[in-house]
């Protein structure tokens, strides 16, 4: 199922390396979220997977947070930030080309 590749690719870490939907594909993704419960725990699943020890450490930085707890918190503020219509395509392109942002920031801070 293509959405389950998308919800995948946009909700885990790998949107870091290049994984980013279209404009369309983003706007079915914040729908299936705001409606499913499942959609939302399926993608704190796939956003925990894999994180390295370096991802931990930089998170746990902005987070301010330990680092054990740093993918737990970004997760779900991510996810949280998705499903409330907070983070816009544009902040996912600019997530995922690595540009921070005082908007990207304080969604992952949780102001």
């Amino acid at each position: 199922m293509k959405l389950v590749h998308i919800a995948s690719c946009l909700f885990s870490v790998a949107i870091l390396a290049g994984c980013a939907p279209s404009k369309q594909e983003y706007a079915a993704i914040v729908t299936t979220v705001q409606g499913s419960a499942k959609a939302r725990q399926f993608a704190m699943k796939e956003c925990l997977a894999n994180w390295t020890a370096q991802q931990r450490k930089n998170a746990s930085i902005i987070i301010d947070s330990s680092e054990k707890d740093a993918p737990r918190l970004a997760c779900a503020r991510f996810v949280e930030a998705v499903r409330s219509g907070k983070l816009e395509y544009q902040d996912v392109v600019d997530f995922k080309r690595r540009r921070a942002t005082p908007k990207l920031i304080k969604i992952f801070q949780g102001r």
